[in-house]
């Protein structure tokens, strides 16, 4: 039996914000990646990114990953329509940032811990 969980408990990182924000602390603890679903009221650039810390209170930095090539790519993305994606390589305490690149839409992100 896999003594680690699949899935994690979804949170709500963002609700209906218009502004670039900052979620409160998500535990990943037992997890190595994370989804987020970014919901978008209409189309407007977002840019959303992961940023970690080894403790929960320690200093938050964005996260990299090594990419294919070798190179370290930021956990970033940058959208205008609602979609589900994920980022492997969390550290056990994250915080999601939504900036927002285009003013004029709402955004709601979810986050979800999950193993892969």
């Amino acid at each position: 039996m896999n003594k680690f969980k699949a899935k994690g408990a979804v949170t709500l990182a963002h609700s209906a914000i218009d502004a670039t924000a900052t979620s409160a602390i998500i535990n990943c603890e037992g997890y190595n990646a994370i989804l987020i679903h970014a919901i978008f009221s209409g189309a407007a650039n977002w840019t959303i990114k992961v940023q970690g810390s080894l403790t929960e209170n320690g200093t938050y930095s964005d996260i990299y990953e090594l990419a294919n090539t070798g190179t370290m790519t930021a956990m970033s993305y940058q959208t205008n329509a609602s979609k589900i994606f994920v980022f492997k390589g969390i550290s056990d305490y994250i915080k999601i940032v939504a900036t927002e690149d285009v003013s004029g839409e709402t955004l709601t992100v979810y986050a979800q811990p999950i193993n892969l």
